[in-house]
């Protein structure tokens, strides 16, 4: 890192200045006041204090703004944002249900105009990376493109549902995909070890391994699903994956709610990371994921928001004050999941389970960045020493000022710079109220 006196890149396309920088960074930096230059898509100087020169096509001043790398959401289903607020009080069973009635009549219209919304939901509330687990690829990818957003597209196969892609269709999909400038990946989901046979776990996993991209799957999330897999295995779902060669560095497993000692040391060992989703797993009334545990063992653990439906908030700041408060309590120790290590969990720990070069504000990364302003009483004081903290346990995704992904800014002032948000929203309900029309009247039925 550069600090005061060092000289920024020659000619950057965008200088944020002025901003208390937190930057998240391996080393453990502490938080300062300073400036980040960018040139094309990254990160060329960071300083403290006032920038050298004031050369930029583009200049930011982030005067009474945080600065911190994008926030890292990895598990989302972004058609579920058109019936978020339905099928509540419902135990996961009787939920996932309703929504296969929903899937079932989900058109490429409504998935994109879902998308649209989740994606733009997400960018407003500070999010630059978003792994969306979900049922239409084509549509989620072009949104994403149209938005501007950093996504992971992964389909998820379901055997047996003609409204899900199977393992065959990914393929095709992986071989026609063209990557672009990178900010669009596509990986391999398939839905649960129950869901999907045997073969076509260990068939996805070695698509994976083949098109050398990532796989994505609900792993060990209530206690029912696990004792299913024992019973039909002998195993634990995260041993039983390992028996199917599914785990790995390339392999990202969300929520893992019921998990053993056996069962993290062997995340631990493959280098497989773990998508933690609290909002989720207390209102499906699931359980609580040991993360404290996980931590400790050296698990890659991430934070997701999962499905508007299952949190009903795709706000990373929401997130990060559950996921710390949550095991402080269950633990009864204040000191567990310090800021410091929530907001990695958000950024950095992220980052790397999507091998995305990002998730800290560093020279040479790349320059997906969030301001969030600090100027609220429920901010104050923003100083050094107090802005993790308040970052993790008072701000809100109604914070978020500017957000930047690749050097393009794509939120300015709290509005969308890529996207109608009305347009957006007027075609947003018209897709909900027929998707929950036809899924109360199939339930009737």
């Amino acid at each position: 890192m550069t600090r005061a006196g060092g000289p920024a890149a020659k000619s950057p396309t965008l200088l944020i200045r002025d901003a208390l920088i937190v930057p998240c960074d391996a080393g453990g930096s502490a938080p300062f006041f300073g400036w980040v230059a960018v040139t094309g898509k990254r990160i060329s100087a960071v300083g403290a204090g006032m920038p050298p020169h004031e050369r930029a096509a583009r200049i930011i001043d982030a005067d009474g703004c945080a600065l911190l790398p994008g926030f890292v959401n990895t598990h989302a289903h972004s058609h579920s944002s058109l019936t978020r607020g339905s099928a509540e009080g419902l135990a996961l069973s009787d939920w996932i249900g309703t929504i296969e009635r929903e899937q079932a009549r989900l058109t490429d219209d409504d998935a994109y105009i879902a998308a649209l919304a989740t994606y733009g939901e997400m960018l407003l509330a500070g999010t630059t990376t978003v792994v969306d687990m979900c049922l239409r690829p084509g549509p989620a990818m072009r949104a994403a493109r149209e938005i501007g957003i950093r996504c992971v597209v992964a389909p998820y196969v379901l055997d047996g549902r003609s409204f899900a892609p199977t393992l065959a269709d990914v393929e095709r999909l992986l071989v026609a995909h063209v990557p672009g400038d990178g900010r669009v990946a596509l990986w391999i989901g398939l839905h649960d070890l129950e869901s999907c046979t045997d073969e076509t776990l260990r068939d996805g996993a070695t698509l994976a391994r083949t098109f050398r991209t990532g796989l994505h799957l609900h792993c060990a999330e209530t206690r029912h699903n696990v004792e299913r897999t024992r019973g039909r295995t002998g195993a634990s779902p995260i041993a039983h994956l390992e028996a199917l060669g599914a785990l790995g560095p390339q392999t990202l497993l969300a929520h893992c709610v019921w998990t053993d000692a056996d069962d993290i040391a062997l995340l631990r060992a493959r280098g497989t990371s773990v998508a933690h989703c609290p909002h989720a797993n207390l209102k499906l009334g699931s359980g609580i994921a040991p993360v404290v545990e996980m931590l400790r063992a050296g698990v890659n653990v991430t934070l997701g928001t999962d499905g508007a439906k299952a949190n009903n908030r795709l706000d990373p700041f929401d997130v990060m004050k559950f996921a710390s408060l949550l095991q402080k309590g269950v633990h009864r120790d204040p000191a567990l999941m310090s800021p410091q290590e929530v907001l990695t969990m958000a950024t950095r720990a992220g980052a790397n389970a999507l091998r995305v070069d990002a998730g800290e504000i560093r020279i040479g990364l790349l320059a997906d960045l969030t301001l969030v302003d600090l100027r609220r009483f429920h901010l104050h004081p923003a100083t050094p020493a107090t802005v993790a903290t308040n970052l993790v346990h008072a701000a809100r995704g109604s914070d978020v000022h500017s957000v930047v992904v690749g050097g393009e800014v794509v939120v300015e002032s709290g509005r969308l710079a890529t996207l109608d948000e009305a347009a957006t929203l007027t075609a947003m309900r018209g897709a909900a109220a027929r998707l929950m029309a036809a899924g109360a009247s199939a339930h009737s039925a």
